[in-house]
């Protein structure tokens, strides 16, 4: 049985602010927020998002902004979609499927064609098109659900390394660690307070560390939930222009934003547990930021059948705020033994009277003194800021069209991750964004892309057929699963298109696998991921008119 003299005697493990965002994976962070797929109007989408060679579309707003010097006519966009994920993890031999799905504005845009039949100045440079667009970039909704028996660990011996790095690297005293309970009861500034007092670590002695995870070699129960929401999206204002409809040049302006919300669940139950039944854990990650970008391209038509398009889009600088947060409930197998009730210990009454303060139960039994049961433990909101590089893109694509019935257009896209970069100045945040220890596992992690997009369209009067494939590569040089994390998506449509206005609809399916360790510990070999088989269904709607 836990003997409390540690709790009184061991040191503090108020952590440095380093710890706060351990939880959190900057480089893959910076991962997610780059993730591109189609995007923009139900057409463009259903042709694979091949935006390089083709406009006169309101997509070309985040894709090739030349494709604007096409408009010869006004156009409004509207394109609500909704998207499904389903998840099929498989953790310790066994599989289990989760789901989540929602409706979402995809597009919204607007576009303002200039006078064609006069030349804009001297010269034969032909009236283009402004345009400003709302696009949802990529969606970030998602769940994820596993569990089995780990007969190897558990995460209580994350929690246990954890504080055994910081006891190592700071100078912690036993008196930060009463402030931290003096000062705020069962809600502590630092996650290591709160595992200590929920009795999921224990030192191996009374100097303190090192410390190791409760019930140490019993069998757990383990249950993993990941629930995340959000999406990056852009605000773009863009030109195109027209010389001798040879030659088409465009630019654009783009202020992006994101948003994403996770809430990572663990709940865990001992086998034949000796003091601690189990516990569950919840730690929670709320993130904004917004960014600028700017993109250039050019469409050349040698011949009228024929167009080959180009541009280059920048790096997105993002100035991200975060937010987190994390809560702690440790059910008891037995009451926790203090000492004799009659016990004549000044510093142990005073302790025991602040925890009884703090929502523990204090009880007497046999003539002994016990803790009987341990409240709801949560760590301070926690807020920081850094700043994200995200990929520089380059894409190049060719359109070849069979009269007015029909087109075909392929599109090679370049993505630079080993150019992303994560930053802070914040004396708040993760010390390894600090120092730049997340940018240099960006370049030892990842590495530079082609993803391959095509699609096309055939004509039957007023009904457009569309279909398109997209291959988004794997950006890792080298994983220790040796899954393969690449992406494909299919999409198909199809459209009903007057001179006056347009109704488009598009499908789209993806699958891609990845894996997700809930924690992880020194040795490899005593912790496991879950495999994650994923599918996600899409289908957009557009509207639109010409004015």
């Amino acid at each position: 049985m836990r003997k409390f003299s540690h709790l009184l005697l061991g040191i503090s493990l108020c952590a440095s602010l380093h710890a706060r965002a351990q939880d959190n994976n900057y480089d893959a962070l910076a991962r997610t927020f780059s993730q591109t797929g189609p995007s923009g109007s139900a057409r463009f989408q259903a042709i694979g998002g091949t935006h390089a060679a083709l406009g006169a579309d309101a997509s070309t707003l985040i894709g090739n902004p030349a494709g604007m010097g096409f408009y010869t006519r006004s156009e409004l966009n509207f394109t609500p979609g909704a998207a499904f994920q389903k998840n099929d993890a498989t953790y310790l031999g066994n599989t289990r499927s989760d789901s989540k799905g929602n409706f979402n504005l995809g597009n919204l845009g607007i576009i303002f064609a200039g006078n064609r039949t006069n030349p804009v100045t001297t010269g034969r440079w032909r009236g283009g098109a402004i345009g400003l667009g709302y696009t949802r970039s990529y969606g970030l909704n998602n769940s994820i659900s596993f569990g089995g028996t780990n007969n190897q660990s558990s995460q209580a011996d994350a929690f246990a390394e954890e504080a055994n790095r910081e006891a190592n690297s700071s100078g912690i005293t036993v008196q930060d660690f009463r402030d931290d309970l003096n000062q705020n009861g069962n809600t502590f500034d630092f996650p290591t307070s709160m595992y200590y007092y929920g009795f999921l670590i224990d030192p191996n002695s009374q100097n303190g560390p090192p410390y190791s995870g409760a019930e140490p070699r019993k069998a757990t129960n383990q249950t993993f939930r990941f629930s995340a929401t959000g999406a990056t999206s852009q605000w773009t204002l863009a030109y195109g222009a027209s010389y001798d409809d040879k030659l088409y040049l465009g630019a654009s302006l783009g202020l992006a934003r994101m948003r994403y919300t996770t809430t990572k669940t663990t709940q865990e139950q001992f086998t034949n547990p000796t003091q601690i039944q189990g516990f569950t854990f919840e730690n929670s990650l709320n993130t904004r930021g917004g960014g600028i970008n700017f993109a250039v391209g050019a469409i050349y038509r040698p011949v009228d059948f024929l167009r080959i398009g180009a541009s280059i889009t920048s790096p997105t600088w993002f100035n991200i705020s975060e937010t987190t947060e994390s809560n702690l409930q440790v059910s008891l197998a037995r009451p926790i033994d203090v000492g004799p009730s009659n016990a004549n210990d000044p510093q142990l009454t005073n302790l025991l009277n602040r925890l009884s303060g703090a929502g523990y139960r204090i009880a007497t039994q046999n003539g002994r003194t016990v803790i009987g049961e341990i409240p709801r433990l949560a760590v301070k909101p926690f807020d920081s800021q850094y700043q994200l590089r995200t990929p520089f893109k380059a894409n190049g694509g060719v359109a070849v069209f069979f009269g007015k019935a029909a087109f075909i257009s392929g599109n090679v896209e370049y993505v630079a991750y080993e150019g992303m970069r994560l930053s802070s100045n914040d004396q708040n945040a993760d010390g390894d964004l600090q120092n730049g220890s997340y940018t240099d596992d960006v370049k030892r992690q990842y590495q530079n892309v082609l993803n391959y997009k095509l699609g096309g369209e055939y004509r039957i009067q007023n009904i457009h057929l569309r279909a398109g494939l997209s291959y988004y590569a794997d950006p890792y040089k080298q994983t220790f699963d040796d899954l393969d994390r690449t992406r494909t998506i299919y999409s198909a449509g199809i459209g009903y298109r007057t001179d006056k206005f347009y109704v488009d609809v598009a499908g789209l399916y993806g699958k891609s696998s990845s894996a997700y360790s809930p924690y992880v510990l020194n040795n490899t070999a005593d912790y496991g991921s879950a495999t994650i088989n994923n599918a996600t269904s899409q289908v957009v709607l557009s509207v639109g008119t010409y004015f």
